[in-house]
């Protein structure tokens, strides 16, 4: 699923996909689903969408996942003033919970 989601004055296009979840844990050792189902802390939230938004900014430049580092997410980060990121988490979350429920309708449904 591609969005364009506005980060303080930047529009930054994400890009959420069955490997955003793997690219994740790939960059920052951390599992994404262990982490939001552990700590539900407003905190972990914040820093769990924040890491996740640039998982998907990185996977709609079409950059090499293979070579997205943790470093480069500081440096993405810096773009941005220290509100942005917060202000911005319902929408990141909007991607992430839009790419993880199906696209298609039940082709039966259920008898009465």
């Amino acid at each position: 699923m591609y969005r364009v989601i506005k980060i303080g004055a930047k529009d930054v296009p994400m890009l959420a996909n069955g490997a955003t979840p793997y690219r994740y844990k790939q960059i920052f050792r951390v599992d994404y689903f262990k982490q939001v189902t552990e700590d539900n802390s407003p905190a972990t939230s914040i820093d769990v969408f924040t890491r996740m938004g640039f998982v998907m900014a990185m996977q709609a430049e079409k950059k090499d996942m293979r070579k997205v580092t943790e470093d480069m997410f500081f440096e993405w980060l810096e773009q941005f003033e220290s509100m942005d990121i917060s202000n911005a988490c319902g929408e990141i979350a909007t991607l992430i919970a839009g790419n993880e429920g199906t696209g298609s309708d039940p082709k039966k449904q259920a008898a009465d």
